[in-house]
């Protein structure tokens, strides 16, 4: 491989850390608001600005058709017939924006009008341009018919239209989705990405080793990439659901070389609360290795299953049939070691050994299971190699060379393949609603079908999902 190639492969995931991952957190301005049915007939401002709200599932079947085909009207207001009242504009808007929109009571702007008809959903001039811009917001020029939207009098609104007493603003989501319609070239892709989990909001998929996750902006790996794969792979949420991604979109970065479970949003509400756990930590990742050597467990640096949950990472219960009951209290080691100037913790523990292998250190390899409580670039590969002083099996950038390179055929050894996340949308407080009427279904679908999924509801009320994958044929080999 050239240069330029290695080169590529190692600035793929700068923006990104790779062995334990913070995801890119959008700004909530880019979740898509909503209304309830209940809103739908109510064209008077004052009334409509305390509705305005962020349901995530609608009954499209009573909502008005929008422009173009998919897209439904989810609220609408009118302009009073008097126009708006100057000391609302007044408090809105600066004198100069007054004077420079010409803002008027009975003549403004499209977003000029949307701050005053929804104050808590525009809340800034930037806000009701950017969703206007985004063909959102529909412009009806007159009253309604029989309380039904005209469609010779309704058009999507521009930046720069006009709004005068009687006009009614209305505002429109895509609610029907085929990802295959924005799947490149209508082929399917060249490698197999299997789905572990999912529901209409996000979505856990086993991504192999050797698949960027995304490419290189430019481009440069065509189609292979997950997520060109994933508009294949998952499946639409159903008709009603709202704020859907125009394509479903991975949370955060795995690096090329490591495969295992990715998290995939589905709605933007899904994609900025699944971002803030990757963020805050709160996604809770187990990664399995195999390093080169007769890796150590010093006892100085060894920590109890208690002590391990305190520090944040998820233990769970795997070994609480352990006999040995020192074992039971001292059966992870810590690693607390900066790397480039900043905190990283890695918490492990060694699984098994396996002996006589040839060019291997002390002719030894070792299979541990790592759970990193911060994700810094390479930080496992580099704890491994530069605290435990055995680095990944066949990773080429920090084995040391010598023999370890007659090691690096099948490429190194890591695989993320447990995670316990806690649900995007119903921990929310318009989800917990439809976690009632759907969490038996839910949980039975898990237990009857995935032997190692299941999501459940705590103790604390906290609905969590867990996930388990097998580990590629090649650690067994």
């Amino acid at each position: 491989m050239d240069a330029a190639t290695n080169k590529q492969e190692e600035e793929e995931d700068i923006p990104f850390t790779d062995d334990d991952d913070v995801g890119e957190v959008l700004d909530v301005e880019e979740v898509e608001g909503a209304a309830t049915t209940a809103d739908y007939n109510n064209n008077t401002y004052k009334e409509l600005t305390s509705k305005f709200t962020t349901e995530d599932s609608l009954d499209i079947d009573t909502l008005p058709k929008g422009i173009p085909d998919k897209f439904y009207i989810l609220s609408h207001a009118s302009m009073p017939s008097g126009g708006f009242s100057m000391s609302d504009i007044q408090h809105a808007f600066s004198p100069e924006e007054i004077q420079r929109l010409k803002l008027q009571p009975e003549n403004v702007t499209v977003p000029a009008a949307l701050i005053l008809l929804f104050p808590d959903h525009f809340t800034t001039q930037t806000r009701a341009r950017k969703e206007s811009r985004k063909r959102k917001i529909l412009l009806h020029k007159g009253a309604l018919t029989d309380g039904k939207f005209d469609r010779d009098k309704l058009k999507i609104a521009k930046v720069g239209d006009r709004v005068v007493p009687g006009f009614i603003l209305a505002v429109q989501a895509r609610m029907e989705h085929n990802y295959s319609e924005s799947a490149n070239h209508h082929k399917e892709p060249p490698f197999h990405l299997p789905v572990v989990y999912e529901d209409d909001y996000f979505a856990l998929v086993n991504k192999p080793e050797g698949i960027v996750v995304f490419g290189p902006k430019g481009g440069g790996y065509g189609r292979m990439t997950v997520k060109s794969c994933l508009p294949w792979v998952i499946t639409p949420p159903k008709l009603g659901v709202v704020s859907v991604l125009r394509r479903p979109t991975p949370v955060h970065r795995i690096d090329r070389g490591t495969s295992g479970l990715l998290v995939v949003a589905k709605t933007k509400p899904a994609m900025v609360e699944l971002s803030r756990m990757f963020k805050e930590r709160k996604a809770k990742k187990t990664y399995t290795a195999i390093v080169n050597g007769d890796i150590l467990e010093p006892k100085d640096t060894s920590i109890s299953n208690e002590e391990a949950e305190k520090l944040g990472v998820c233990i769970g219960d795997d070994d609480d049939d352990d006999d040995d009951v020192e074992s039971r209290k001292r059966k992870w080691q810590v690693i607390d070691n900066e790397l480039e100037d900043q905190n990283a913790v890695t918490v492990w523990r060694r699984v098994k050994q396996y002996a006589g292998i040839e060019n291997a250190r002390n002719n030894t390899l070792s299979m541990v299971e790592l759970k990193p409580k911060t994700g810094r670039y390479h930080q496992l590969r580099r704890h491994m190699a530069w605290t435990g002083n055995c680095p990944l099996l066949g990773d080429k950038t920090y084995d040391g060379g010598g023999p370890a390179r007659l090691l690096r055929e099948n490429g190194f050894y890591l695989c993320s393949n447990k995670i316990v996340i806690e649900h995007p949308f119903y921990n929310s407080s318009q989800g917990r609603s439809m976690w009632e009427k759907v969490k038996e279904v839910e949980i039975k679908k898990c237990n009857d079908h995935k032997e190692n999924i299941r999501i459940a509801e705590e103790s604390d009320g906290r609905v969590l999902v867990y996930a388990e994958i097998d580990l590629p044929s090649k650690f067994n080999e």
